[in-house]
């Protein structure tokens, strides 16, 4: 499961997800970024603190990292804690280097992550019915 949450003003989008992290996750973000291809690109945050059960197989990860990024040249950050989920991340991160894509960058703290944007927590709010995503 996941929430979104938008800063507008930075073009940031920041998804949490909570729970078990399921191949599902991604077919559903990927249904909702069609539904908004031709806007205005944004860096996206992945939040992965609060996943308690992973249910992805390397091989859907292998298949996702040759998948070029739905936002070219903006960035992707991937706050990772747990050990196991950070190394499908490093896997994701090293098919996309090798694809010739911009990686994405993984790191501890969601802190860290809306540093290296510009942005905090509070500057989030959910998206409007009509809006982004």
């Amino acid at each position: 499961m996941f929430d979104v949450e938008i800063c507008e003003p930075r073009r940031i989008v920041l998804i949490r997800f909570r729970g078990e992290l399921a191949e599902a996750d991604f077919t559903a973000l990927d249904a909702l970024g069609r539904e908004k291809q031709g806007g205005p690109p944004y860096d996206v945050v992945f939040d992965m603190t609060a996943v308690e059960k992973i249910d992805v197989a390397t091989d859907f990860v292998s298949k996702r990292g040759a998948l070029p990024q739905a936002f070219t040249d903006r960035e992707r950050i991937y706050v990772v804690q747990q050990a196991d989920l950070k190394l499908l991340v490093r896997l994701y991160a090293a098919y996309q280097a090798s694809r010739g894509w911009r990686a994405p960058v993984i790191v501890h703290t969601l802190d860290e992550a809306l540093g290296r944007l510009d942005a905090t927590a509070a500057d989030f709010a959910p998206p409007p019915a009509s809006g982004v995503l």
